[in-house]
């Protein structure tokens, strides 16, 4: 995955593809017809739309002299078609596949809802009237006990409210001794004593930025709306003391990480506005050359306990450097990890460590997906053998079947629908029937030649089928990325990167975020005193 990069043509940088409204590229062409007839000048809001037109037409023709553009992905660029890849996308609502079978198994949601909010419940006691009193309206009964009726409602505020509490104070006329009132006991556990913002106000801060994704001016200007002042480098600081205060036990997760034992990895681009380009170690190479491509890189971790913890890092790296980061800590008494990635080699462990690396199928089916339009009758089987196998994948979680059962299960219905594909490719170019060169034949050609990789989960037991976990997790990111635009410094990057997979390990662990983040903050000196008894699964045990 990456991020949205502009094109460079000479010593010129263009635009990336803009959409333009059509009805607005209507009234410029009219305008401009007229113009051109009678002599006239552009607006400076023509002249706008003009250049933005020219930029993308410049960005097309650099893409297709290129020869790296396909139909498809032409007909995404510009908007024509959304970018799903089911079967009912790319051939149309008019298509005969079998939705079924041929379409990609959509990304399954989380099964583990956070804990729910209770509501608060208030009682409402009856005037005037009490049980065994005469009642009213006949003057003869008496009234019992009956079932209460109830209502809920659900109303709206601004997240955060100032609130002055003052505290009743006396003191002796002879001693000179103060008596103070005490605050109750929910202000005093959402913050010190002075703290203006409590810890409940900097979670949401938190939260708002790093799920929701509203950068901080955005949480400074709807405050404003509701008559609240906020400035957004007070929103920064109360999120930076958040991250001080996860700090702790998100090391811990990253050291249990270390020892999982299966990893989806992916990466993603991102922007640091202050980050100069440094010098590293070329990978697989004792050489060092200057680099300055700013990634954020999303590792999924699954433990032996079933537990998983999803990490971020961003900074000018590759995925391939977090894993081997990550792996610097693995404890040599644990067999070699399973990891499931693309086949990109910058996303490959490269000091030497071991593990049993699995490539996402998600991928090579994209390879075939994109070309349809030009191969539309060999692709639309190879789409419907590919239904199969996830199909096959579904089935085998609704049974419910552990992992030596599962590879087993693959072994004998998706492996043989791996082979046909793999054994249709080859045919195909050895009849001459699909061109090498080709952008079939390279479909054709990427499924070959990592044949071993796709295959993994029908030869390792609890290897998976795609890497669509990590695509998941860098939502978060790419959800960041496409509100705010960039980090600021690498500071900055590094506080979402600790918010971020805090937020993402706790809801994987099913726990009320908000809750977690207050319980953090108030008991901050037990939690660098122990983080382990913090974990996002064990953490109210040790409350």
């Amino acid at each position: 995955m990456n991020a949205p990069t502009s094109h460079s043509t000479g010593n010129e940088m263009t635009q990336e593809i803009t959409d333009i409204d059509g009805e607005e590229l209507d009234g410029l062409i009219q305008r401009v017809q007229e113009a051109t007839e009678h002599n006239l000048a552009l607006s400076p809001q023509d002249c706008q739309v003009l250049l933005k037109a020219l930029k993308t037409l410049a960005a097309l023709q650099e893409r297709l002299s290129d020869n790296d553009i396909t139909l498809h992905k032409l007909r995404k660029l510009v908007g024509m078609v959304r970018s799903s890849e089911t079967m009912d996308t790319l051939l149309g609502q008019g298509g005969k596949t079998n939705k079924k079978r041929g379409q990609k198994r959509p990304k399954p949601r989380s099964t583990k809802p956070g804990a729910p909010v209770k509501p608060k419940v208030t009682q409402h006691k009856l005037d005037g009237l009490s049980k065994g009193d005469l009642c009213r309206e006949c003057q003869q009964g008496k009234l019992y006990k009956y079932e209460p009726a109830t209502m809920l409602r659900i109303s709206g505020q601004s997240p955060f409210v100032p609130e002055q509490h003052v505290m009743e104070r006396l003191r002796c006329n002879a001693c000179g001794q103060y008596f103070t009132a005490k605050l109750p006991s929910e202000v005093v556990e959402d913050g010190e004593p002075g703290q203006m913002y409590g810890y409940s106000a900097r979670s949401l801060m938190a939260l708002h930025k790093f799920f929701a994704g509203a950068p901080y001016y955005r949480q400074e200007s709807i405050q404003a709306l509701m008559g609240v002042k906020l400035t957004a480098s007070t929103v920064f600081d109360q999120t930076e003391l958040v991250a001080n205060s996860l700090q702790p036990v998100y090391k811990v997760l990253a050291q249990n990480a270390a020892n999982a034992v299966h990893y989806y990895l992916d990466d993603t681009g991102n922007r640091i506005l202050n980050q100069v380009p440094v010098e590293k170690p070329q990978r697989n190479s004792d050489k060092h050359r200057l680099r300055s491509g700013v990634y954020s890189s999303g590792l999924v971790a699954s433990l032996a306990d079933g537990h998983n913890i999803v990490l971020y890092q961003t900074n000018i790296g590759h995925a391939g450097e977090f894993i081997d980061e990550t792996l610097s800590q693995r404890r040599s008494c644990h067999p070699p990890p399973l990891l499931m990635s693309d086949a990109l080699s910058s996303n490959r462990p490269s000091l030497g460590y071991e593990v049993q690396h699995c490539l996402c199928n998600s991928h090579g089916r994209r390879q075939f997906a994109e070309v349809l339009n030009q191969f539309p009758e060999e692709v639309e089987q190879v789409l419907k053998w590919y239904g199969e196998i996830w199909r096959y994948d579904d089935e085998a979680r609704e049974l419910r079947l552990n992992a030596e059962r599962r590879l087993a299960w693959h072994e004998k219905h998706s492996l043989p629908v791996m082979k046909q594909i793999r054994d249709w490719g080859e045919a195909e170019l050895a009849n001459g029937n699909v061109e090498e060169n080709s952008s079939l034949g390279k479909a054709v050609s990427y499924f070959n030649k990592h044949y071993e990789g796709l295959t993994a989960f029908c030869r390792i037991e609890g290897a998976q089928l795609d890497n669509n976990r990590a695509e998941q997790a860098l939502k978060l990111v790419a959800r960041n990325r496409k509100n705010a635009m960039f980090h600021k410094t690498q500071a900055g990057a590094s506080i979402a990167d600790v918010v971020m997979s805090m937020i993402a390990t706790s809801a994987e662990a099913g726990i009320n975020v908000l809750d977690y983040f207050n319980t953090l903050q108030r008991l901050q000196s037990e939690v660098r005193a122990a983080p382990e008894r913090f974990l996002p699964w064990n953490y109210q045990s040790h409350i």
